[in-house]
């Protein structure tokens, strides 16, 4: 039986249309000889790459069915990672060296607290194989997150969804996102202006008062808590998978 995959070559043209022109700066590299998945998994967190369309998924999914996350990765002998993408037919290799500052600090994904581990593996695979390197992952779409990181067809919606309906497809274990618009800075919540163009995970809702609640990738460990005015003003179109336990 055949399987209905996303089409990888489409997100590779559009990643490369959106993605800044510029010339590409050399960076330092430094060993990750942390933890890769531990028993438990810490939440994705991004770092200075503007990829929040994939940490969001990673978030996303991390909270909804982690097992996921961990059956893509295995350590080889030489201490490298290959990385089995769902839309990829051969696992991708990477080598646990990633970019850092001139103190030494992690620039790109990384367990929150702690060391790249999973989440720098699987950000560097989809660099290097859907995207083309680091650079093309500074624009995308939340859904070509979800696609590339499930190999299921995603759902996008500009009508933004009820609490009720957040919690029902919350109950059938499906991975949610939400993406802000160009004028969602004037947009206040309780932490801040709501950032522009930028994705959130949507990890649940409250029944009785209509709010929704979401982690940016840029600050996992916090939830955002919205009323239904706020976040119909701030948010431009959710993604939602398909049920994925």
């Amino acid at each position: 039986m055949s399987v209905d995959r996303p089409r990888v070559r489409t997100w590779r043209r559009t990643l490369h249309a959106l993605a800044p022109i510029g010339r590409a700066r050399a960076v330092r590299l430094r060993a990750d000889t942390g933890p890769l998945a531990p028993a438990v998994l810490r939440r994705p967190r991004q770092g200075q790459v503007g990829d929040c369309w994939v940490m969001a998924a990673m978030l996303a999914i991390h909270e909804t069915a982690p097992e996921r996350l961990r059956a893509m990765l295995e350590e080889d002998a030489d201490g490298g990672v290959l990385v089995q993408l769902p839309t990829v037919a051969e696992p991708i290799r990477v080598e646990r060296r990633y970019p850092v500052d001139e103190q030494g600090r992690w620039l790109h994904g990384r367990r929150d607290g702690a060391n790249p581990g999973w989440v720098g593996a699987l950000e560097k695979a989809i660099a290097q194989h859907v995207a083309g390197g680091y650079r093309f992952l500074q624009s995308g779409f939340g859904r070509f997150g979800l696609e590339v990181l499930t190999g299921q067809r995603v759902r996008s919606m500009l009508r933004l969804p009820s609490a009720q309906e957040i919690i029902s497809w919350r109950g059938e274990h499906r991975a949610i996102l939400a993406s802000t618009h160009p004028f969602s800075p004037s947009v206040a919540s309780p932490v801040g202006p709501l950032p522009r163009n930028h994705v959130f995970a949507v990890v649940g809702a409250d029944p009785r008062s209509g709010h929704v609640h979401l982690r940016n990738p840029g600050r996992p460990g916090d939830v955002l808590v919205l009323d239904a005015v706020r976040f119909r003003r701030g948010f431009l179109s959710v993604d939602v998978s398909a049920p994925l336990r």
